[in-house]
C-alpha cells in the first residue's frame, strides 16, 4: 500500500488561502493530503507551531504567504522569508530532512501555482517516507541509553607562562581603582564584577560602597557573563529612582541612580549592543569596564594561584582554556567606557582553532537518522532545570514561553520530544542574537552541547545576512525588512 503523507499547510488568509479557493473553483486537482490552517499572515507562523505540527505527526509542513511586496501587513512575509530558512537549517541539523519544510508564495489569483506546489511537495514528502521526528515508546527505549558524547571538547593543557598571573594581579588593581573612583564620585550606584567566594571559586560580585572594592578580583575563572544582571539591576535602580524623584521632585536623582558599572570581557561586551538594540536600557545607564582578556579556563578544572595569595600555588594541575576562548579571535571588548589592559600585556597560547566548527561540520555530514540519534540522546538527559535560560543575558522575556502555565500547546512535559522543542525553540529565539559566550552550555548540569545549536544558527545568519551579533547596535535581521541583496530562500 502506498504511503500517504500527512501535510500541514499554514496558508496566509489574504493570498494563499484565497489561492486555494481559486484552485477549487477552477477544478484543479491536488492531493487531499493537505490539512490547511488559515493564518492572518505568514509572519504569524512561529517556529513553535511548526515543531508542534511535526510532534503531532505531520510528515511535512508547507508555509505559503503573499509574494514579497504584496503583504497586507506591509512586511510580515519579509520576516517569514528570513526566519523560515534558518528554522529549516536548525531542524535539519537536529535530524529532520530539510525537504519536509517548504516556504513559498502564492497570490489570490494563482490557483494553478497553488495546486502545482501542493503536488510537488506531497510527492517529495511521499518519497521520503514517514517522518521519524516524534519518538515512540519503542524507539525511546532504544535511544535512551545511547548517549553520543562530543568526542573532543578542545580542552588543551597550556604552559604555566601563559597563565598571565601577573596580568591578573595588575588588572585586579586597576579594576578596584576604577570601581572606587566611580562609586566615590557618585557616577554609578553599583559595580558588577567578580570576587572570590567562600570556597575559593570566582563568582559575581555586586559592590555598592567604595570600601567594598577590595573584594573585586580578575583571574582565569572570570567566566560568568555579568551583563546577565544589567536589566534586573537597572530596573531596580530605575524603580527606586522614580520613587525618590516623586518625593523630591528632582529628575537629576532619577538619572543618577539608574547607572550601573559592569566588568565585561570581549564576548560579554557584545551583549550590551544587543540589549541596546532591543531598547532594554540606554547607553548612558551602563558604564562598561572592558578588560583585555587572554581567555578563561573551565571552572571545573581550574586550579591555579589565587590572586594576592602566593602561598596557594602548590603542585596543582595545569588549567586549560575553554573551547569558546580557543575559537575567539578578539581580545579587546567591542563596547567599553573604560579599557583596562592592552593586548601587548597578555600571553595568548597558540591553541589553534576550536573543534566547535569541526563538530558542526561532522554532524552536518552525518545522515539525518544519525543526527537525530545524536540529539535525542543529548536532549534525553535534559532536566528542564532552565539553567541555560537563567545564565543567558539575552533570554530576557519577562515570562519564558516554555515556563508559562497556559502554554500547553508548546509542551511543558519532561518527555524527550518536549525537551527537544524547548532546546530548538530557545536556540531559534537566539538566532541573530547569540554572542557565543557559551554560558548556557557551561552551566548545563548534564553537559548538553547547546553551543553547537547556537553556533550553527550564527553561521546561517552570517551567511544569509552578513550579520554578526553584537558588533553594532542593530536588531536581529529576523525583525527587519528584506534588503535588495538578501536571498528569499
Amino acid at each position: 500500500m502506498m504511503f500517504e503523507p500527512r501535510i500541514v499547510g499554514f496558508l496566509c488568509n489574504w493570498c494563499s488561502y484565497t489561492g486555494a479557493d481559486t484552485a477549487g473553483i477552477a477544478r484543479l486537482k491536488y492531493p487531499a493530503n493537505l490539512r490547511a490552517v488559515r493564518v492572518p499572515c505568514s509572519g504569524r507562523v512561529s517556529p513553535e507551531l511548526i515543531m508542534r505540527a511535526f510532534d503531532q505527526g505531520a510528515d511535512g509542513v508547507l508555509v505559503l504567504g503573499c509574494h514579497i511586496g504584496e503583504c497586507h501587513y506591509d512586511n510580515g512575509n519579509h520576516r517569514t522569508a528570513k526566519r523560515l530558512p534558518a528554522l529549516q537549517a536548525l531542524l535539519s541539523f537536529a535530524g529532520l530532512e530539510p525537504e519536509r519544510l517548504r516556504l513559498d508564495w502564492v497570490s489570490a489569483s494563482e490557483g494553478e501555482r497553488f495546486a502545482r506546489i501542493v503536488n510537488e511537495f506531497t510527492e517529495a514528502v511521499r518519497a521520503l517516507g514517514p517522518v521519524n521526528w516524534r519518538l515512540s515508546g519503542d524507539r525511546y527505549s532504544v535511544f535512551r541509553n545511547q548517549y553520543s558524547e562530543i568526542s573532543d571538547k578542545s580542552i588543551v593543557s597550556i604552559d604555566p607562562s601563559s597563565l598571565n598571573t601577573e596580568y591578573w594581579t595588575l588588572i585586579t588593581g586597576q579594576i578596584r581603582a576604577k570601581a572606587r573612583e566611580l562609586l566615590e564620585m557618585g557616577q554609578v550606584e553599583c559595580v558588577i564584577g567578580y570576587e572570590k567566594g567562600t570556597r575559593g571559586r570566582t563568582r559575581p560580585a555586586f559592590i555598592y560602597h567604595p570600601a567594598e572594592v577590595e573584594r573585586l578580583v580578575w583571574d582565569g575563572e572570570c567566566t560568568h557573563n555579568l551583563t546577565t544582571y544589567l536589566r534586573e539591576k537597572l530596573n531596580q535602580k530605575s524603580t527606586a529612582a522614580s520613587s525618590s524623584a516623586a518625593g523630591s521632585s528632582s529628575s537629576s536623582t532619577a538619572e543618577r541612580t539608574s547607572v550601573v558599572a559592569v566588568v565585561v570581557k570581549p564576548c560579554d561586551s557584545r551583549a550590551i549592543n544587543i540589549l541596546l538594540g532591543e531598547h532594554q536600557f540606554t547607553r548612558d545607564q551602563v558604564h562598561a569596564i572592558g578588560v583585555v582578556c587572554p581567555g578563561v579556563v573551565p571552572v571545573s578544572s581550574s586550579q591555579y594561584t589565587v590572586v594576592g595569595d602566593p602561598s596557594s600555588s602548590v603542585s596543582r594541575p595545569l588549567p586549560s582554556l575553554q573551547p569558546r576562548c580557543l575559537a575567539c579571535t578578539e581580545r579587546v571588548p567591542v563596547v567599553y567606557d573604560t579599557l583596562i589592559g592592552t593586548p601587548e600585556q597578555i600571553v595568548i597560547p597558540e591553541s589553534g582553532s576550536s573543534s566547535l566548527q569541526g563538530e558542526i561540520a561532522r554532524l552536518q555530514a552525518a545522515s539525518p537518522a544519525e543526527r537525530m540519534e545524536f540529539w535525542l540522546s543529548q536532549f534525553d538527559r535534559c532536566l528542564r532545570c532552565y539553567a541555560c535560560r537563567q545564565a543567558c543575558p539575552l533570554c530576557n522575556c519577562p515570562t519564558c514561553l516554555y515556563e508559562r502555565d497556559d502554554s500547553l500547546w508548546v509542551g511543558m512535559g519532561i518527555g524527550v520530544d518536549e525537551k527537544r522543542t524547548f532546546h530548538l525553540g530557545r536556540a531559534y529565539h537566539l538566532a541573530g542574537r547569540c554572542i557565543g559566550c557559551d554560558e548556557c552550555e557551561r552551566v548545563c548540569p548534564v553537559d548538553i552541547p547547546i553551543s553547537l545549536l547556537n553556533r550553527l544558527l550564527a553561521q546561517e545568519v552570517e551567511r544569509a545576512f552578513s550579520h554578526r551579533a553584537g558588533y553594532a547596535v542593530t536588531p536581529t535581521p529576523f525583525v527587519t525588512v528584506l534588503a535588495g541583496e538578501e536571498a528569499l530562500s
